[in-house]
């Protein structure tokens, strides 16, 4: 789930607090560094990393995160499905397959009285993005990010009702639209338009606890969770070992052994910044907050099917 801020949702009315309990290290951890080896891919869509477990088994999960401000609902769903893979053109990550997971974020007005939570109804009229991300693990557990295909909707975006999904470039309105509104787009190992250039390489969207396969991970590590044209998004461990308390109406309960990691794009100074937290247990990734440097969001994780 690569850093997405949208509006500014507090999470107020959602759940009552959410309290962190400081981990047990706080040494640095330097610069995470990991060779991509397709031979270290022997299941690459057995997606099971405990800190964010999309997919452990040969079962669809879809999990689904709300937040709210004011008379605006956000819900994001993320729905991973066996058996959807994606495939690349160019070495070595021809040699790797990916699993495709389905991130859809709606953004819903509401009414006088109305609730907002995992069964606000949405439409594609409330629809602000869809995106296919494409993650391979490796053997150590690290969560590669390979890429994504997006579309943004809303002003000067069309909808999906104008401009269908999967409508090839040229049947757009025109070339500027479609760089807009599908710009962040990027394949593992698309060339650019210059001899030699790429424009996508994969990076590390969550790692594992041995991510090289020596030492563990420690606070202070730090990785490049993508690096593509116009997106090179970053991601430093704050925590490890952190507790996350929640309650009112959410998965409630205290959540051990998290990971609080924060995320944000080196390369564009004062833009907005998340922090997250990936807990054990099963539900993986609970808690998104934004903080400072323009719009923030906040979501909760609500609900995990099945």
């Amino acid at each position: 789930m690569p850093k997405r801020i949208r509006n500014n949702y507090a999470l107020a009315p959602i759940f009552a607090f959410a309290m962190i309990v400081a981990g047990s290290n706080a040494f640095a951890g330097g610069l995470l560094s990991v060779e991509f080896d397709p031979a270290k891919f022997p299941n690459p869509t057995l997606i099971d990393n405990q800190y964010w477990p999309l997919l452990p088994g040969n079962t669809a999960r879809t999990f689904t995160y709300v937040g709210e401000a004011d008379d605006e609902c956000a819900i994001n769903e993320i729905s991973v499905t066996p058996g959807d893979h994606k495939s690349f053109a160019n070495p070595p990550y021809s040699l790797v397959t990916a699993q495709v997971v389905l991130d859809q974020a709606w953004v819903v007005e509401l009414g006088e009285n109305e609730d907002c939570n995992a069964e606000t109804a949405t439409s594609d009229d409330d629809l602000d993005e869809l995106t296919y991300d494409w993650y391979a693990q490796d053997m150590n557990q690290n969560i590669w990010y390979m890429g994504e295909a997006s579309r943004d909707f809303g002003e000067p975006c069309p909808s999906l009702d104008d401009v269908p999904l999967g409508t090839p470039r040229g049947a757009w309105p025109d070339d500027d639209l479609f760089l807009e509104c599908t710009g962040g787009s990027w394949e593992a190992g698309e060339p650019g338009q210059e001899e030699g250039e790429i424009i996508g390489e994969p990076g590390i969207v969550v790692p594992g606890d041995y991510p090289t396969g020596g030492k563990k991970i420690k606070p202070g590590t730090f990785y490049m969770q993508e690096v593509a044209e116009g997106a090179e998004d970053m991601a430093k461990i704050l925590r490890i070992n952190a507790s996350l308390s929640v309650e009112d109406g959410v998965l409630p309960g205290v959540y051990e052994e998290c990971r609080k990691v924060k995320e944000w794009n080196p390369f564009e100074p004062g833009a907005s910044v998340e922090q997250k937290w990936y807990c054990t247990g099963g539900n993986g990734l609970v808690l998104i907050k934004g903080i400072g440097g323009g719009p923030t969001e906040s979501e909760v994780l609500m609900r995990v099917t099945p």
